[in-house]
């Protein structure tokens, strides 16, 4: 590979994420900022000389952290499931908090990147399984465009989502284009799609369950792949970590382009900015 390797590249992101993008690295590409709580959020790509991406990642500085929502609204995925004529205050909303968060334009659509947009998506009060009813973030990179997403219609089944979108969700995906731990639960959503949850993860345990901090989720529709999330909690971020996990990976993919590896999570303790980055790209050819 021509210029600086991936690794050093990817990790010197932190260092620089906060930066004035007119004076940072060349090879570091943002998208537009959006305001989260009393901070400021936005996507990155690292590239190498040559151009082939490295990593693709979420930048959100410290203080989008602080002034967040503390409860659920009444708009996110909303359905009347009592009949009502209203949305109720409890049980008829999902209730998160999505900020639609565009790539970089000079990479968007380019470099074989299968990543088109990415949902941030904060939970005041979690969501089921209990394990994950505490407040975390969701960070959706997803596969395909925003219009088959909001395609998958909100409704009376799962969680918030049309009964027949709901079988589509749950149309399984191809063994080999998703690994064998990472298996559907029916946790559909509207606007949203399947979730294969690792089995293994850690706070699903049986015996000695661990508190949930992180972890990776496929997301599903239509028998495909169509997004890539890991899921953190405030409290982890809060923590400042500075910490990579591998991605289990599938034995192929449907569609060729430059796939992660691991996921890392990340302070910088100088710029009071965290990254959420997929890295590790290697390229992959559709079978």
């Amino acid at each position: 590979m021509n210029g600086r390797p991936a690794i050093l590249l990817a990790a010197m992101t932190v260092g620089v994420l906060a930066a004035d993008p007119a004076q940072a690295d060349p090879n570091l590409l943002f998208g537009e900022k959006q305001k989260l709580g009393k901070g400021t959020v936005r996507t990155y790509v690292v590239t190498a000389a040559d151009g082939k991406p490295t990593a693709i990642g979420i930048s959100f500085t410290a203080g989008a952290l602080e002034g967040l929502p503390a409860t659920p609204n009444k708009t996110s995925r909303c359905f009347d499931l009592n009949k009502n004529g209203r949305i109720d205050d409890q049980g008829e909303c999902e209730g998160d908090y999505e900020l639609r968060l565009a790539l970089p334009q000079s990479v968007a659509g380019k470099n074989e990147l299968p990543f088109r947009w990415v949902g941030f998506n904060w939970n005041p009060h979690g969501h089921p399984p209990p394990p994950w009813s505490v407040a975390h973030f969701d960070m959706h990179f997803y596969m395909v465009d925003e219009a088959q997403i909001d395609a998958i219609r909100v409704g009376g089944c799962e969680i918030f989502i049309d009964c027949a979108d709901r079988e589509r969700a749950l149309k399984p995906v191809p063994a080999q284009y998703v690994h064998p731990e990472h298996v559907s639960v029916g946790a559909a959503v509207g606007k949203m799609g399947n979730h294969l949850i690792d089995a293994k993860t850690p706070e699903l345990a049986k015996e000695n369950a661990k508190p949930f901090t992180h972890t990776w989720i496929y997301g599903a529709y239509d028998g495909q792949i169509t997004f890539y999330e890991p899921m953190i909690t405030r409290d982890y971020l809060l923590g400042k970590p500075n910490a990579c996990m591998p991605i289990k990976q599938p034995k192929a993919w449907a569609q060729p382009g430059y796939y992660p590896t691991r996921y890392c999570i990340r302070y910088s303790e100088k710029h009071s900015n965290y990254t959420v980055s997929l890295e590790g790209l290697v390229h992959r050819q559709a079978q």
